[in-house]
């Protein structure tokens, strides 16, 4: 069994390298940061990561937890029960995780590094509806997401295609994380995921995700719409900022389909309302299947959701409501 351990300090790194290797089980990477345990399970598939919760207690962790369910590597995490706060959003995503005590005896941390049952990717959906010749040339998708948010985009995306309406994402994830996201989302759907970037125009059948926390993404009112990058301070909270997104598209919102999905807070509550407001088509995820019932709450509480649905039904109904619009 290779196994890829990691801790912040190098001390305690140590101090479980060799408690394993006592255990004649094969280390083979010790590392300090989430994002070199990314980068190392999604290129090289260990067995197993065992890793402990001042690295697992963190929002970015859900993308680790989807990545290892995926791909079927195991995950034990070793804290104290007082510490072992791992989100619920992580465990959503991966509910085979184990959480031990730090102090859990060397059977059932052997134990707990069994195989893993390896998940398979969401099915791709490649059949393009028709569209019977009414499709608006500048439809144009928007989604809004945060806690929980990445299991639902992937379950949103596996129906977009070569067809689809350009869409843009804000998806609240750490900075250094960006590019590990669009590699995942990219993987699940037959339309092609790439970093937004400033004065891309939009094209059909391409997904522009925020990249990074530096930038907020905003759409200019033309034909076809164009990204705008702007590092102006936070919005509802957060850069990139879901209602920075929705707030801009207002202007030409009788062409956008937009939706609001699981996440802590508001943010993208004011701007779905604003585009309902306009003209815009708006869809909810619903309280069952959100991890965190905030955004979407506040957006149907603000009346800017017009129709709140199962995660499961988003995606289908965003493309019908987005490829079957007429011409404005």
């Amino acid at each position: 069994m290779r196994i890829l351990i990691a801790h912040r300090s190098a001390i305690m790194l140590g101090q479980l390298q060799r408690r394993l290797e006592r255990l004649e089980i094969e280390v083979v990477r010790a590392a300090t940061g989430l994002t070199e345990v990314y980068d190392f399970a999604e290129h090289h598939e260990p067995d197993c990561v065992v890793l402990t919760t001042d690295i697992a207690d963190c929002p970015e962790f859900e993308l680790l937890a989807t990545l290892f369910s995926i791909m079927g590597i195991g995950c034990v995490v070793l804290g104290t029960p007082q510490q072992a706060n791992v989100t619920d959003a992580a465990l959503r995503a991966n509910p085979a995780i184990r959480v031990l005590p730090g102090t859990a005896s060397d059977s059932d941390l052997i134990a707990a590094l069994g195989p893993s049952r390896r998940r398979r990717r969401p099915e791709v959906i490649v059949a393009a509806p028709a569209s019977n010749g009414r499709v608006d040339p500048r439809s144009t998708i928007l989604i809004g997401s945060s806690t929980g948010g990445i299991d639902a985009l992937m379950q949103i995306l596996r129906h977009f295609h070569a067809a689809t309406p350009p869409a843009v994402i804000v998806q609240h994830t750490g900075g250094n994380f960006a590019g590990s996201l669009i590699r995942l989302l990219d993987g699940v759907t037959s339309a092609k995921v790439l970093a937004a970037t400033h004065d891309a125009s939009l094209q059909p059948g391409h997904i522009y995700l925020a990249a990074g926390d530096t930038h907020h993404v905003r759409l200019r009112n033309a034909a076809p719409a164009r990204i705008k990058l702007d590092e102006a301070p936070r919005q509802s909270g957060h850069r990139p900022s879901v209602d920075a997104l929705f707030h801009s598209a207002v202007p030409f919102a009788p062409h956008v389909t937009a939706a609001i999905l699981t996440g802590m807070g508001r943010d993208g509550a004011e701007g779905i309302t604003a585009l309902r407001a306009a003209g815009a088509r708006t869809f909810g995820q619903d309280e069952a299947t959100s991890v965190v019932y905030g955004m979407p709450r506040v957006a149907n509480a603000l009346g800017g959701i017009e129709t709140e649905l199962p995660i499961q039904q988003i995606g289908p109904s965003l493309l019908r409501a987005a490829l079957h619009r007429q011409r404005a």
